[in-house]
């Protein structure tokens, strides 16, 4: 698809993925011009910086404002730098930004930055781009000289060595008696790659036991020993590797490690140390508004965060306090929301719960001094200020437009008869499962379940080795060939409601409760009409969204000229 076709583009995308993900975003979106603060860059093309690119009523787009507006573009979205290095590129990038301009001037017209709701929002917003502002700024301080980087690479040219690589022949055997009676010929003369040919029963045997050339880090720990001591072309004994498996080994010839130079590594170790200064920088940022603000933290209080499932009271109890706030479990159920369940148990586990709160308690703290300090913190940045206040505009004028869209159910059932073949369902299962390793344990759960079938999701919860134990063992619907073969048989001769097995696949073994199946069809109405609402809304917005803008555009007396360009 051409660019000059595509009404929401890479300008478009930038702003409203900013205005959808909330204030805490950290990308700033380009934003429409102000008159007041234009900071000159080199233009990209030839030509006068006050050359007029488009015009809007009183509103003048040089290409100067045009030239600031692609640096600022490039800067939060790197990969425009392809798109914009294009004549329709920079064409697209110029009508994009011509209607950005209209809508903060229609927002204005239409007086939204007048109201609570302006004065509410872009607050708020502006104390998380402050935020976050203030964090790159301590982070961008951070400097790794040349020199700093040289005096790290001296003292640890270890790590910048590559390690001595060892020509090397393995034969493989089952037995001590084999690993002994080989050896016992390679010492006799024997040709080490003709009895590797004939007697190994490792990947190597065809070629006569040749491995190439390796590192000794990388062989286990047992050979990699028992070489270092070798000399060239000597055998060395039988190593037991595991049950049943005895090696020999030797080696041809030895190549000497290298150290890297330093020119090869330097960016990458300014670019190490760097990272370790700014995370050492940002701590010592987030320990200081600890300090600043008292805050105390409740460990036994954290656990609960563990849990699958936690009581009233435990969602309501204390987690940590700051300067006479309190952060209470059920708020850190909020961010634990935004991450898929199925990975939660990970993210909490060992070190990954403090890991997980520290972020929220950090940005916690610091949207709190911000807050606190706002006028210190506005005065020193008035451009995301102001930039936070044009989004938080543009962003009203879109819901002022957008919100009153809506499907109705009329709509909905006329697309559902018009397109009911794309509503065509397989047959399917649905089923909870219970997954543990061991078959006797899958036994004895079997038992207790058969004397009480309602506690299945129970046991799920407490005894399952499945990420679907969260859910009390709850698989869904799912087709055949969803499952492994073993386990859908299962379900398909399974009597409904009855909890069957332990029936053995390669995860282990499985004891199986089938809540329903459902033959072939056309999926009901009443299953699809929220899917179908959100494939129709976007269709219908943008419907409105074309016609807004032809419709300011006139008002604007819009006027473009791309071949100024």
């Amino acid at each position: 698809m051409k660019l000059e076709h595509q009404r929401f583009g890479a300008l478009f995308i930038i702003l409203i993925s900013a205005l959808l993900c909330g204030a805490d975003c950290k990308a700033q979106p380009m934003m429409p011009p102000s008159q007041n603060d234009i900071v000159p860059i080199p233009s990209a093309v030839k030509g006068s910086p006050t050359d007029v690119l488009a015009e809007l009523s009183d509103i003048k787009i040089t290409r100067e404002v045009y030239d600031r507006e692609v640096a600022a573009f490039k800067e939060v979205s790197p990969q425009a730098a392809a798109q914009l290095a294009t004549i329709e590129g920079r064409k697209e990038f110029l009508r994009q930004l011509v209607e950005v301009t209209m809508f903060e001037k229609k927002a204005k017209l239409d007086g939204l930055d007048k109201t609570d709701e302006f004065k509410r929002d872009s607050h708020r917003m502006a104390v998380a781009a402050l935020s976050i502002e203030h964090i790159k700024k301590l982070l961008g301080q951070v400097n790794v000289d040349e020199q700093t980087a040289k005096k790290f690479y001296e003292d640890n040219k270890r790590l910048f060595t590559e390690p001595d690589q060892y020509h090397i022949f393995q034969i493989s055997t089952d037995s001590k008696e084999k690993a002994d009676a080989i050896v016992k010929d390679l010492n006799s003369g024997k040709s080490f790659i003709e009895v590797a040919k004939a007697s190994s029963i490792d990947d190597n045997k065809a070629n006569g036991g040749d491995k190439g050339f390796m590192h000794l880090d990388d062989l286990v720990p047992e050979i990699s020993t028992a070489l270092s001591s070798l000399g060239a072309d000597k055998v060395s004994a039988p190593i037991s590797i595991a049950e049943n498996l005895y090696v020999i080994v030797k080696y041809t010839e030895k190549k000497d490690g290298t150290v890297k130079a330093f020119e090869t590594v330097s960016s990458q170790i300014r670019r190490d140390l760097a990272g370790e200064k700014q995370m050492a920088t940002f701590k010592a940022e987030i320990d200081r508004l600890k300090k600043l603000y008292n805050f105390t933290f409740d460990a036994k209080v954290a656990e609960y965060i563990r849990k699958d499932s936690i009581t009233e009271a435990e969602s309501n109890a204390v987690l940590a306090k700051y300067d006479g706030v309190e952060i209470k479990v059920s708020e850190i159920y909020k961010d634990l929301e935004q991450i898929p369940a199925f990975i939660r148990p990970q993210v909490l586990g060992g070190e990954g719960l403090n890991d997980f709160l520290n972020q929220h308690f950090a940005r916690v703290l610091s949207l709190h001094d911000v807050e606190k300090n706002y006028d210190t913190y506005a005065k020193a940045n008035p451009k995301v200020v102001n930039d936070t206040a044009r989004r938080t505009i543009v962003k009203m004028l879109f819901d002022k437009v957008l919100r009153p869209v809506t499907v109705n159910d009329d709509e909905i059932k006329d697309f559902y008869n018009k397109n009911l073949a794309n509503f065509s369902a397989p047959a399917q299962m649905q089923a909870h499962h219970i997954l543990v390793k061991e078959e006797e344990k899958a036994k004895s759960l079997l038992a207790d379940l058969q004397k009480d079938p309602t506690k299945f999701e129970e046991v799920a919860k407490s005894s399952s080795i499945c990420p679907s134990k969260q859910q009390g063992g709850d698989l869904g619907k799912f087709s055949d060939g969803q499952m492994v073969p073993e386990f859908e048989k299962a379900c398909k001769e399974a009597e409904v409601g009855k909890v069957v097995g332990p029936v053995k696949t390669q995860f282990g073994y499985h004891l199986i409760r089938v809540d329903g199946r459902t033959p072939a069809g056309t999926r009901k109405l009443e299953e699809v009409q929220e899917e179908i609402r959100s494939q129709l809304l976007p269709q219908k917005q943008k419907e409105v969204f074309d016609t807004f803008v032809q419709s300011l555009s006139k008002e604007f007396n819009r006027k473009e000229y791309p071949e100024n360009i």
